[in-house]
């Protein structure tokens, strides 16, 4: 929907509205009476009659994920200031009669699950600590929902959240109602301090003067028969003993293992920490997420009409993702696929199709002809048909719009912006192997690098390196790059415990029962796959026989390799694999190994280790930055080093390594990629404008 509501709009709106009622009416906040004088003085006025007094036509939906204090809201609401409210599940007993009249509409569910009625109402969402708000929802299962279930197990289907159950699961709940809310009230504001919570909600729709002495508690709440909680019309009141727990913030330090805490934080932490949920426990501002001054940007995204997504592919698309999720109100964002211009939305759901995107049927020519063709004439071919004697981009397009800011996030795609209006440049770079290691690339992807990092300078870019290494890399070429390091999705790469995924990925992959080493990339001369092949061979007989090599990823450019007789049986190619089974092929591998020569990133690392699976890894380049202190590292060009490395990896215990490895990658997230590229191209830098 994206259509955040202005606070000056309701003003307007408001004003509009009570311009004909009597001067006490006409205040939002200030009524100088309360319920209690007109139930005094007009004892024979129903609740809904003595609300209508002050209320205007105002409607509001009022949405949480559950157990985020909704209930105790609408009863706070109905005994304080004689507000009714109703309710919109679909589950259940299904939607309460004529809610579409109730000035006040209680749901759970997600924007694309309710009614327009609902939606063009002023949202007010309710926020709480994610844990806590899982733990109470297992607990309300077992309490109230099936009382035979499992706590333990409640708990684990509410973090998970498999396949957009229990609401969508905690973080893609906020982040759907986050940007849509015209009021935002935190459950633990709301438990300090009810009446200031409610003020908020008076932004929206008029409430009178609060009659304090009917203001109720969690503790009286569970004890009594409350309006909302207690089951009072189809329980006989007695829900309210369960319905509300404790009302307390922070109870989930007493009721979430360490391994739960992990599992939670990994899934949810990115959105935890967007809306001010720290780690430890302590709670920082809401994300400002009114639009002030606008940025427009285009940015280059022809990777996503690739075949296959690499790993430039997968930047442009996490980013899109970030900055769906996480939106940054200053930025307007337009992505260019060859010579199309869609919205960031439209790009995320865009798959290559034979009309329109002719790049698409060019890679795929472009691999066959690679492995079917000598070296030598397929290096003619390239130089005398490359990619950039494709179209240029749609300049009647283009002359109908003008951007800000152009973002490249693949130099050798420059000529796709060449007819691009305007005014400043940002480029990410991955990394410079087509000057620093020629031997690893063609002839004319080496030439269209050049062009573009000229292209760039003509144009006075601003450079993004995705790691400390690139970044050390462009200034050695006398080019400062701010560094902005790319992130694993956790919420797509994390330990798979479904035996029947893990099975059926065994079994499509042809992978060996028991343990084994893994290695995940294009098979191409950088990669040092040969090299890794000689070290595991160079291994002892029954290491090898215990942990077989499962070498995965689709043939490149001289992908030929030389297999060892002695260990031929040991070393298995799986080919491409689906990105959806990835998860479950990283947690079946006991270690993953990535002996690369030289990596710009090296994305394949952080979704290993991401899944809980420890690593071997380069010492140079990027791939130290990324482990830490959890990786084990070794010389590529040493044949002893590998073996070595190899030999420590399997040695380690996977089941201890799993925590330390998944909190490794929460250093490295796509909301922070997005975060500080928005600011690179809002303001110039990568920190939030004071």
């Amino acid at each position: 929907m994206n259509r955040p509501w202005d606070e000056d709009q309701y003003d307007h709106r408001q004003n509009e509205r009570t311009r004909n009622l009597p001067s006490a009416h006409a205040s939002k906040l200030h009524i100088p009476f309360t319920l209690a004088d007109v139930r005094m003085h007009f004892p024979s006025l129903g609740q809904l009659a003595v609300y209508s007094i002050f209320a205007t036509a105002t409607m509001i939906t009022l949405v949480s994920y559950p157990r985020s204090g909704n209930t105790f809201l609408r009863n706070v609401l109905f005994e304080v200031y004689g507000v009714s409210s109703k309710t919109y599940l679909t589950d259940g007993h299904g939607p309460d009669e004529d809610w579409s009249n109730s000035q006040v509409v209680k749901t759970h569910h997600l924007p694309d699950n309710l009614p327009t009625a609902l939606l063009d109402r002023p949202i007010v969402y309710l926020i709480r600590d994610g844990r806590d708000a899982v733990v109470s929802f297992a607990h309300h299962r077992k309490d109230v929902v099936a009382p035979e279930s499992d706590f333990n197990q409640n708990l684990k289907e509410a973090v998970y959240a498999a396949e957009g159950s229990h609401f969508g699961g905690w973080s893609a709940h906020v982040e759907a109602w986050l940007p849509e809310a015209a009021v935002v009230i935190r459950f633990e504001d709301l438990i300090k301090d009810p009446i200031a919570a409610c003020e908020k909600i008076s932004r929206v729709m008029p409430l009178p003067a609060p009659d304090l002495a009917r203001l109720p508690d969690f503790k009286g709440l569970k004890q009594g028969t409350p309006e909302y909680g207690s089951g009072k019309y189809s329980h006989d009141g007695a829900l309210a003993q369960h319905w509300f727990r404790k009302g307390v913030v922070g109870g989930w330090r007493e009721e979430l293992s360490e391994e739960m805490a992990r599992l939670f934080w990994h899934l949810h932490g990115e959105t935890m920490e967007w809306v001010g949920y720290q780690a430890n426990g302590a709670i920082n501002a809401l994300p400002d997420l009114k639009r002030a001054s606008v940025t427009k940007v285009l940015m280059e995204g022809s990777k996503l009409n690739d075949p296959f997504i690499d790993g430039i592919g997968r930047y442009v698309r996490e980013v899109l993702k970030a900055s769906e999720r996480y939106p940054d109100p200053r930025v307007d964002m337009d992505v260019m696929i060859e010579n199309r211009i869609v919205g960031s939305e439209e790009a995320l759901k865009h798959v290559a199709m034979d009309t329109g995107n002719r790049k698409g049927a060019f890679q795929v020519l472009k691999n066959v002809l690679r492995l079917a063709l000598p070296d030598r004439t397929y290096q003619w071919l390239a130089r005398v048909a490359p990619v950039s004697r494709m179209p240029k981009f749609n300049e009647t397009i283009v002359s109908n719009d003008s951007y800000d800011v152009a973002w490249l996030t693949l130099p050798q795609h420059y000529l796709f912006l060449q007819s691009a209006r305007f005014v400043k440049l940002v480029a990410t770079v991955h990394d410079l192997t087509h000057s620093q290691f020629p031997q690893f690339h063609e002839a004319n992807n080496i030439h269209r690098a050049e062009e573009g990092m000229q292209w760039i300078r003509e144009n006075k870019g601003t450079y993004i390196a995705v790691s400390e290494s690139t970044q050390r890399d462009m200034l050695k070429e006398g080019a400062y790059a701010a560094h902005i390091p790319e992130g694993v999705d956790r919420r797509v790469f994390f330990p798979i415990h479904n035996a029947h995924l893990k099975a059926l990925v065994r079994k499509r992959y042809g992978l060996p029962e028991g343990p084994f080493l893994l290695s995940v990339s294009t098979i191409e001369p950088r990669k040092n796959i040969q090299g890794l092949i000689d070290a595991y061979a160079a291994l002892d007989p029954t290491t090898r026989q215990r942990f077989p090599l499962v070498l995965a990823g689709r043939k490149g450019w001289r992908s030929k390799l030389n297999i060892p007789k002695d260990c031929a049986g040991q070393i298995h190619f799986t080919g491409f694999v689906r990105e959806e089974h990835l998860p479950a092929l990283y947690t079946l591998a006991h270690g993953f190994c990535y002996v690369s020569l030289y990596e710009g990133f090296g994305l394949p690392v952080l979704e290993a280790m991401a899944c809980g699976c420890p690593v071997l890894v380069s010492d140079r380049a990027s791939l130290p930055e990324l482990v830490g202190e959890v990786g084990i590292l070794c010389d590529p060009e040493s044949k002893a080093s590998i073996t070595e490395g190899l030999g420590q990896l399997t040695q380690t215990n996977r089941a201890e390594a799993e925590g330390r490895c998944m909190q490794q990658t929460w250093k490295f997230t796509w909301r922070d990629c997005w975060a500080k590229s928005a600011h690179l191209l809002v303001d110039g830098n990568t920190a939030p404008s004071a």
